[in-house]
């Protein structure tokens, strides 16, 4: 694109033209006649001369004409020009030229399509925003998707692996967290800090002391497991022992709030998904069964403890799993707080499965000052059905499923051969090279994120979050809310009693923008300190991750017979992600989520709403949707609709269920499905959190409009802002990880949100491109 300066410069090219014409045409004609008028001699020479000098005179009155009629043609030009030229400066003066914006621009034409400028958007959509960003990402062989939120979780990976291999930062180093800033003592334990998480991540990186360990630390843990093995007909130590390392074997159990008293810690126990692999559904693939056998078979054949008998141990416990899935409800089921809520007392549950011996398991894992009375048993007839199938299966079974399950959960711990066949085989699953291993840095920056997440965050935050950025996030979000509320007011089918409760209850959602300050304040060292006061960090990566996992489930235990701690987060600071919470009625952004090119406070607004909007959008909504509308403004489940506003509900959210069933992508054996039903509340949150998001921007700009970016002209802003969005899901799949992704997420594949919640099911984005359909097929917030 020219720049101001270029373009008067190239508008006066046509002046330069018009004074070369001019001599070329005339001069020599009139000199000509000249010469033959002196030189003549013949007796006609005073007529000749007196024609000529008529024709001279008539030549010089044309000339003068002309050249009078030139001089307004240049005069007229030059006013023009003047136009032109302030016409452009206005132009210019309306573009944003900062960094910020630049960057934002070339993003925008880097993912766009080359052909943006041929294809309809409101047809093909995610071609035209995405096709551009997939020829320029390609995943890495230990990849079997990528998209843009991943792109943005690697640029902060980046930035935590430069924290994690530095020393310690100095004053010139520091912003916020400066030690000038801080005391002497407090500075002092803000670098023990620094040290633990660099002390963790080293044991990680050092890939040669694990690999001479080999398979010893999973034989070790073996060994302690086998011990608890007895005659009995109960493997209630043997549950206990997985459970204190923070493995779950057919069952999750765990400490959370209670849905109908949310300030109150209650245990909950609940089906996994799936038994051992990623979802009940590949129990029904033989090749899939087949290659998990034959992956358990070789990795018990190559472990000393376990070589005997491996064939039939596999099997046994292959088959162990397929009865367990048989059992386990369907995955829609899960989300469905009306068949999950069960309140029970401990000794009524434990009874549903007695060779578990739930009551001393619950009761070991609770603080000793603690008498657990009471459960929260999703599913009862699920424990049932696996006590009947434990009593009719052979002890041996039993045993090596809790082995596999050790393995399992620790293969990623070590480097041996012994258990390469099964990292073979989860690979092989997704669709990733059989052999692909992620770069170590990755796996060690996971590792320390899990473990000593708060610690991590403190420096994250330091380097990659400030103040301007919270405040901007903070407006973003109450736009939205006040427009949710507008919207809610709005609805004809929701009756006055209930849009009531539903005003409060958005009124009182409490947003949480950044990172934690309290539970733990990650600005406070000695906070941090405290917090993992009692995890013990080595120099041996195996013994650390042990640690962690321990230290996470007596966190989370202790929690037990003490009001709920509502100030705690659900994320650390650096991920990629947000959430809304149900009992605490409360919605989360990390400060990873809060990053170019989704926000920046440099950005024009249609980017900052299109994107990070349409993510707290959502959130918002998801306390509105077929999961979410169950709990009140303090957190409660109970039953606050009145039937007929039900019914109006559930017309409109069935729409969505149908829709979405019939989106289908290409899995590993050909076409599937999206499952409507499984993701209905994801695709109600999509729809509302982009609707809402739209709105907010609508007023916001009225106050504040914005300037256009460099080089985007063919789009307008309201086209922009839906652009952003498409951005948001651009993506890459392979085969076998949608097909994974069907199976076993709660979200549509990022390609079907595009496709579901912009194209299909939102009316600013059919206003915004001229489609020739205004109103959506579906529609509920």
């Amino acid at each position: 694109m020219a720049t101001p300066e270029q373009a008067p410069l190239a508008s006066r090219q046509p002046g330069n033209d018009l004074r070369q014409d001019l001599p070329d045409e005339s001069t020599p004609l009139l000199n000509r006649e000249e010469n033959a008028v002196v030189n003549g001699e013949d007796e006609g020479r005073a007529a000749v001369i007196g024609r000529r000098l008529r024709r001279w005179k008539q030549d010089r009155w044309i000339s003068l004409c002309v050249s009078i009629l030139l001089v307004a043609v240049v005069i007229v030009l030059l006013v023009l020009f003047g136009v032109y030229r302030s016409s452009r400066m206005n132009s210019t003066t309306s573009l944003c030229l900062t960094p910020a914006c630049i960057h934002a621009a070339s993003e925008f034409l880097y993912s766009l399509s080359p052909k943006y400028q041929e294809l309809d958007p409101c047809t093909d959509f995610e071609t035209l925003v995405c096709d551009g960003w997939r020829d320029r990402h390609d995943m890495r062989p230990d990849q079997s998707m990528t998209d843009a939120l991943n792109i943005m979780a690697q640029n902060g990976d980046s930035i935590l692996r430069h924290v994690l291999e530095g020393i310690y930062p100095g004053e010139s180093n520091h912003s916020t967290f400066s030690p000038r800033s801080l005391a002497e003592a407090t500075a002092s334990i803000d670098e023990q800090n620094f040290n633990e998480i660099q002390r963790a991540y080293n044991a990680c990186m050092a890939v040669n002391d694990i690999s001479k360990r080999g398979i010893t630390p999973i034989e070790e843990v073996l060994k302690d497991l086998t011990s608890t093995f007895n005659d009995s007909s109960s493997w209630s130590d043997s549950l206990l022992f997985l459970q204190r390392h923070g493995i779950d074997a057919f069952s999750n159990i765990y400490v959370t709030a209670d849905d109908k008293e949310p300030d109150t810690t209650v245990v909950v126990i609940a089906p996994r998904e799936a038994p051992g692999l990623p979802a009940k559904g590949y129990y029904k693939d033989d090749e899939v069964v087949s290659g998990y056998l034959d992956a358990i078979t070789k990795v018990l054949g190559a472990i000393k403890s376990t070589s005997q008998d491996a064939n039939k141990t596999a099997k046994a416990i292959v088959d162990l799993e397929i009865k367990i899935a048989g059992a386990t409800p369907d995955i829609e089921e899960f989300s469905d707080i009306t068949k999950s809520y069960n309140p029970m007392a401990l000794k009524d549950s434990a009874k549903l499965i007695p060779e578990l011996g739930l009551d001393h398991v619950v009761q070991s894992l609770a603080p000793s000052n603690y008498t657990v009375n009471r459960t929260i048993t999703s599913f009862p007839e699920f424990l049932q059905n696996v006590s009947s199938i434990l009593s009719d299966s052979p002890k041996e079974a039993i045993q090596g499923f809790f082995v596999w399950k050790v393995i399992q959960n620790t293969a990623n711990l070590v480097e041996a051969p012994e258990v390469k066949p099964y990292k073979q085989f989860v690979n092989t699953l997704s669709g990733k090279d059989p052999d692909a291993t992620p770069e170590r840095f990755r796996t060690c920056l996971s590792h320390v994120d899990s473990g000593l997440g708060w610690i991590l965050s403190r420096f994250f935050v330091e380097k990659a979050f400030s103040e301007k950025a919270k405040d901007l996030g903070d407006q973003v979000i109450s736009d939205i809310r006040k427009v949710f509320i507008s919207k809610i007011e709005s609805l004809e089918w929701m009756d006055d009693e209930v849009k009531k409760v539903a005003t409060d209850k958005v009124q009182k959602i409490t947003q949480k923008i950044g990172y934690p300050t309290k539970s733990p304040n990650i600005l406070e060292p000695k906070a941090l300190q405290d917090y993992y006061a009692a995890l013990n960090t080595t120099d041996v990566y195996f013994d650390n991750a042990i640690a962690q996992a321990e230290f996470q489930v007596n966190k989370t235990w202790s929690a037990l017979g003490k009001p709920t701690d509502r100030d705690q987060w659900g994320m650390t600071a650096s991920t990629v992600n947000a959430y809304y919470n149900p009992p605490g009625n409360e919605i989360v952004f990390p400060a990873g989520i809060m990053q170019f090119p989704l926000f920046g406070g440099d950005l024009p607004s249609y980017i900052n709403y299109g994107g990070f909007g349409a993510v707290a959008g959502h959130e918002l909504s998801h306390a509105f949707d077929n999961n979410g509308r169950f709990y009140d403004a303090e957190g409660k489940y109970q039953d606050w609709w009145t039937n007929k506003t039900i019914d109006e509900f559930e017309k409109r959210a069935d729409c969505f269920v149908e829709e979405y069933s019939n989106f289908t992508v290409q899995g590993t054996n050909g076409t599937l499905h999206i499952n409507g039903k499984n993701t209905e509340g994801e695709n109600i949150a999509d729809a509302g959190g982009l609707s809402a998001a739209w709105a907010a921007w609508q007023e916001r700009r009225k106050s504040s409009p914005d300037l256009d970016l460099p080089g985007l002209n063919f789009f307008t802003q309201e086209q922009l802002f839906y652009i952003t969005y498409g951005n948001v899901w651009c993506s890459k799949f392979k085969p076998a990880m949608l097909t994974q992704r069907v199976l076993t997420d709660e979200h549509s594949p990022d390609m079907i949100r595009i496709l579901g919640t912009a194209m299909y099911n939102s009316r600013g984005f059919r206003e915004a491109f001229k489609c020739p359909k205004k109103d959506p097929v579906c529609e509920l917030w």
